[in-house]
């Protein structure tokens, strides 16, 4: 007579028909839920027309340098030329790069970019349905276990924060080795903890755990960050628990040395990294954290994307602090059930001597725990309902462990979205619902005939899986072809240099990375992680104008009819500037571009025009001036509600800028400066000696330095007292005497 003693009961492991079974059933799933993406695989991607484009063209890069320049993928001379762009904390997922380039080589882009995301869906299913296998081994009848299982992988692979960032976050698609690691992780300390298991065994799991971290890591590093998390708690746990030997420490010892030495070539250059770029360029700001962690309500608001509800879904989200694609967290109601369930089971069953025993990885427990472990990180330093964190009387905030996290683990800084460890909330639900899912069809086929226990064996996880994947149904899923404009495929027939100056340029449109991928020309602008310092973009004229859609310290008197191609021409190296009416909308940010672009071009007649786009070709210019480029120390430019911008300089700081005199004549230099707690200016030359001091006071002055031959380097460093800073208005250099300026006070 059959055992139904809840998930009790041994069995066989699945056969092999079951593995293939579920392989087929997470493609068919794939293909389903991102239609109409499965009849568009050659000329769509999936998504919302932004993100995308930028990891399109980071598979299309790799390929550019991996087999036509063969060189490093991680600096790049073709966006943000002309100093082009470190890449090393780019998401590039250099995994997907290589894996899909024999697709990209044969069959095209595109297919390369969808292949990458539908094997995440398969791969990702059956690596979230071995790991609940393991849980279960010896806990179910071979089908139910099979069927059980392959819940976890549809819970995993498919649930609404995996949809969400499936619209472009090609790095966050790629998920698909994380249950893999936690699989051969959980087995070694298993195995370690067995002292008749052979070395050779946890051994291997501790080998296949670090190879399958490395995989994580070449996918993306926050899933890098969120594997250690949890093998920290599955540590803890394993203590806890009296399971945890020292050949266990040698499992999690190994898969992390497994991980340096293979990750080593990235990780090394990484870190160099960080001393060296500063800022807010990796460094994210608490304000940017709070508001990109999990909001409590999300877990149980649903997705977007659903047909019947998703409108609903969209206006309820309107109160988060986040776009969809980063508050999506929604667990599903079917799988908080089977949750509860899990958990109402296994308080049932508590206590006793085998129970205690046991590993804990065959306990649906230590799934609950990690599961509730991530959902609390997940919602960040505070804890925030409806958007709001203020949820104490007088307006106090409850803190959250991330916030000590944050605190004093300083590479959590790094990190920007907290809320993305739903990834791991949604793995550890899966597995834990598998166990509902195996209890369920115990009690139901408890005292029934043959017929009727086969019937629920069938129908229980039908039923199950059918309501997770209405609830998570996102039909149809949005699909983006590509929208380059025809003139671009010209433009890549022309032999001449220069790179392409897309405008709009107020903010980074990953829509240029695309064009690019067409004309294959440098660009001045880009799309990246994040930002390298060293760009031009906020410290050029021209770049800055367009960047800012106004002037900066160092472009007050400049002049863009006069120097604009001279900087085009000259520091940038452009050669057509492309006006894209299809990305301004119609208000200031379309008519101070236009206006600015007309400036530098007037009188001229475009090399193209359409509908859509002009096309202004950059020639010799007719004159050139002396201008003036920001160092990378300059703290960033602020503006006030009246209109009046400077940028500050901190007591005993730094911040160099670049004289450009093409004439070589001498110049007069002037700079209007205040500090409200007094102080002294300095201006320094390029070997560090002093050519001008000047006190400070809190009414904004223009100080002056009379015609000379200045070095093409100079420094300017602010002394007050500690914790002061001096306000630095403008910059600038002429060939006559110093001009008098009406002068704006911060």
């Amino acid at each position: 007579m059959t055992d139904h003693r809840s998930w009790t009961t041994g069995a066989a492991p699945p056969r092999a028909r079951h593995h293939l079974i579920a392989l087929l059933g997470y493609g068919v799933l794939a293909l389903a839920l991102t239609w109409p993406l499965a009849r568009q695989l050659g000329s769509a991607i999936p998504g919302d027309n932004f993100d995308g484009w930028q990891n399109l063209w980071n598979l299309w890069w790799m390929r550019e340098a991996w087999l036509v320049r063969h060189i490093s993928p991680y600096f790049s001379d073709m966006i943000f030329a002309p100093t082009g762009a470190d890449l090393r904390f780019q998401t590039m997922a250099p995994f997907n790069g290589f894996m899909f380039m024999n697709v990209q080589t044969t069959f095209g882009l595109i297919p390369a970019y969808n292949a990458a995301v539908l094997f995440s869906f398969v791969v990702g299913g059956y690596g979230a349905f071995l790991l609940a296998l393991y849980a279960l081994r010896g806990r179910a009848a071979r089908g139910t276990a099979a069927a059980a299982a392959f819940i976890a992988g549809i819970i995993f692979a498919f649930s609404p924060y995996h949809f969400s960032h499936t619209l472009g976050h090609l790095q966050l698609i790629s998920l698909q080795w994380i249950p893999f690691y936690a699989l051969y992780l959980v087995r070694g300390l298993d195995r370690a903890a067995q002292p008749e298991a052979r070395r050779t065994a946890w051994l291997a799991d501790a080998a296949k755990a670090g190879l399958f971290l490395a995989l994580v890591g070449l996918c993306d590093w926050y899933y890098v960050m969120y594997s250690l998390f949890f093998t920290a708690l599955a540590l803890l746990v394993w203590l806890v628990r009296r399971r945890l030997t020292w050949r266990g420490l040698g499992v999690v010892a190994g898969a992390g040395v497994f991980l340096a030495l293979a990750l080593s070539p990235l990780l090394i250059p990484m870190v160099l990294g960080t001393n060296t770029w500063g800022g807010t360029s990796l460094v994210r700001d608490y304000t940017e954290t709070l508001a990109l962690s999990a909001d409590l309500m999300a877990f149980v608001t649903p997705q977007v994307f659903h047909p019947l509800w998703g409108a609903a879904a969209l206006a309820r989200g309107a109160v988060f602090t986040a776009a969809p694609s980063e508050y999506t967290v929604f667990a599903g109601f079917t799988v908080l059930i089977l949750a509860g369930i899990a958990l109402a089971a296994t308080r049932t069953q508590r206590g006793t001597a085998r129970q205690r025993s046991d590993s804990p990885a065959a306990r649906p427990g230590f799934y609950l725990l990690s599961a509730a472990f991530f959902a609390l990180l997940a919602l960040g330093p505070v804890l925030k309902i409806n958007g709001r964190t203020d949820l104490l009387p007088g307006g106090g905030e409850i803190p959250l462990p991330y916030r000590l996290l944050y605190e004093t683990v300083p590479f959590i800084k790094l990190s920007r979205s907290v809320s993305r460890m739903d990834v791991m909330v949604m793995l550890f639900l899966g597995v834990a619902a598998a166990f509902a899912v195996v209890w369920l069809v115990g009690r139901l086929q408890a005292g029934r005939r043959a017929s009727t226990r086969r019937a629920i064996t069938v129908l229980t996880p039908l039923i199950a899986g059918g309501l997770i994947v209405f609830e998570f149904l996102p039909a149809p899923f949005p699909v983006s072809p590509p929208d380059t404009p025809a003139w671009y495929a010209t433009l890549a027939q022309d032999p001449a240099e220069g790179a392409v100056f897309n405008l709009p340029a107020n903010f980074e449109r990953p829509g240029y990375l695309l064009y690019q991928i067409t004309h294959g020309k440098p660009i001045t602008t880009g799309y990246v992680t994040r930002d390298d310092p060293r760009t031009l973009r906020e410290r050029a004229p021209v770049f800055s104008h367009f960047w800012f859609l106004d002037q900066d310290i160092n472009t007050r008197d400049f002049d863009l009819g006069r120097q604009g191609i001279q900087v085009l021409h000259d520091l940038l190296g452009v050669r057509w500037v492309v006006l894209d009416r299809y990305k301004m909308p119609g208000g200031p940010e379309r008519e101070i571009t236009e206006a600015m672009a007309g400036q530098i071009f007037a009188g001229q007649q475009p090399l193209y025009s359409d509908e859509r786009i002009t096309v202004y070709e950059v020639g010799e210019p007719a004159e050139r001036g002396p201008f003036i480029v920001l160092g990378m120390e300059w703290q960033p430019r602020q503006q006030d509600e009246a209109g009046a911008f400077w940028r500050d300089l901190a007591a005993s700081a730094a911040a160099s800028f670049e004289l450009v005199n093409p004439a070589g004549n001498p110049l007069s230099l002037s700079i209007d400066a205040a500090a409200a707690q007094g102080g002294t200016l300095r201006l320094l030359n390029n070997d560090g000696n002093e050519l001008a001091v000047w006190p400070l006071d809190a009414s904004a002055k223009t100080l002056t330095l009379e015609p000379a031959l200045l070095p093409n380097r100079l420094t300017l460093i602010y002394d007050g007292p500690a914790g002061a800073h001096a306000q630095v208005l403008a910059i600038s250099a002429s060939n006559g005497p110093t001009a008098n300026r009406p002068l704006t006070k911060p």
